[in-house]
């Protein structure tokens, strides 16, 4: 379901929806992606932080920047570990700071179950993952 990558290795050639936020811009940008295309670790600017969907493929790619490199975690969604849980009920959505025409960020919770001591030993649900699936526009971008 997830395994980390290089930031070199997200496909360039899917269509992918999320945001980008660049070292040297003042908030993040959705839309095209073509800015990204030649990132490596020693680019600058770089991704501050970044989440791209592939509905096509159904996979999803975290990115942030950490000591001086990409940490970029791609999540298939095809893919989903054994006693991996997520319910309809378990999407989230986010209010969004500086995004434009987006009213939410849409996250598909994971849980797994784990041995827990203080409940006698027996497997309860920890949270697995956050996984980004998409936005939810604002009525201006969906009438246009």
């Amino acid at each position: 379901m997830n395994r980390q990558i290089k930031i070199t290795e997200i496909p360039k050639d899917k269509n992918y929806e999320g945001y980008l936020w660049m070292s040297d811009e003042q908030s993040p940008k959705t839309g095209s992606f073509d800015k990204w295309l030649n990132i490596t670790d020693e680019s600058n600017p770089f991704i501050v932080e970044g989440q791209l969907y592939s509905n096509e493929e159904q996979k999803s790619y975290s990115i942030k920047y950490v000591d001086g490199k990409h940490l970029v975690v791609e999540y298939d969604l095809n893919k989903i570990p054994d006693g991996w849980i997520s319910k309809k009920s378990d999407n989230k959505k986010f209010i969004p700071n500086r995004l434009n025409n987006v009213s939410g960020i849409l996250f598909r919770q994971y849980w797994k179950p784990e041995k827990d001591e203080l409940c006698e030993g027996m497997e309860t649900l920890i949270p697995a993952a956050y996984v980004f699936t998409g936005f939810e526009y604002n009525k201006e971008k969906e009438e246009k």
